[in-house]
């Protein structure tokens, strides 16, 4: 079974360079390039699992995450859909902040740029596997 991945950037190099690289593993993969098409995209492509950039223009990551979660509880988007959210920014420095960040838009994972492409690969393929097993 070909997994469908649905990456949402608003950086074109970076979006195009997972695509390919996911293409390349064997992933059915579609873009979007800012949370509202993110969205739109989600809805039309049902993807396995949705790399969401955090730090977009007009809807950031986590409110389209949250968004993509109230779809999937109304039965809209599948149920065992993984969200993995990409940022640059890391909380740390903050722990209270970075809980209520993730309460609120409840990922599945959390990926931080610069990743290595094989730890990108390898973190998509253990979501995706958990699925699996859990479904």
């Amino acid at each position: 079974m070909t997994h469908k991945v649905l990456i949402v950037d608003d950086e074109p190099d970076l979006r195009e360079s997972v695509r390919y690289l996911l293409e390349r593993s064997g992933f059915q993969v579609e873009t979007a390039s800012n949370g509202h098409e993110g969205l739109g995209a989600a809805h039309a492509f049902q993807p396995d699992i949705v790399l969401l950039d955090v730090m977009m223009p007009k809807e950031n990551g986590y409110r389209v995450s949250r968004k993509l979660r109230e779809a999937q509880s109304l039965g809209i988007l599948p149920a065992q859909m993984k969200i993995c959210l990409v940022t640059a920014r890391k909380l740390d420095h903050d722990p209270e902040r970075e809980k209520l960040f993730h309460d609120y838009a409840k990922p599945d994972a959390v990926l931080y740029k610069p990743f290595d492409p094989s730890q990108m690969i390898q973190k998509i393929t253990r979501l995706l596997t958990d699925a699996v097993t859990a479904g």
